[in-house]
Formats: C-alpha cells, sequence, structure tokens
C-alpha cells in the first residue's frame, strides 16, 4: 500500500474515471479550481454532434 492511498490522497475510481472522460472529450476541455469545467464553445459549436443536436432542436421547434 502506497503512503498516498494510506493517507487518503490516492485518486479514487471514481477520480480515474473522471480524468479518463476529460481525457476522451474535446481538445480544449480543463478542470480548474474544485470541479469548475471550461471548454472553448467555438469547439463545441464545430462538433459534428453539436450541428445534429442543433437540427433535432429546430426540428421541435418548428413543430410547435
Amino acid at each position: 500500500m502506497g503512503i498516498l492511498k494510506s493517507l487518503g490522497l490516492a485518486p479514487s475510481q471514481r477520480d480515474k474515471k473522471l480524468k479518463e472522460l476529460v481525457a476522451q472529450s474535446y481538445d480544449s476541455v480543463r478542470v480548474v479550481g474544485r470541479g469548475t469545467v471550461k471548454i472553448d464553445p467555438q469547439e463545441v459549436s464545430r462538433s459534428d454532434e453539436f450541428k445534429k443536436a442543433r437540427a433535432q432542436a429546430k426540428a421541435i421547434v418548428a413543430t410547435r
């Protein structure tokens, strides 16, 4: 058992999963401070996922 783990300072499984999630998302994603997430909005708006979601939202609004 490492010293960090024995002191309760080692990353938990949850911390490791969150780190992996951030690493697999947008290039500009940064976690700062106590969990604040910063991301470049232009990078998001250029993504195919965002464009698809925007088109779906427009279709929903147009039907009302």
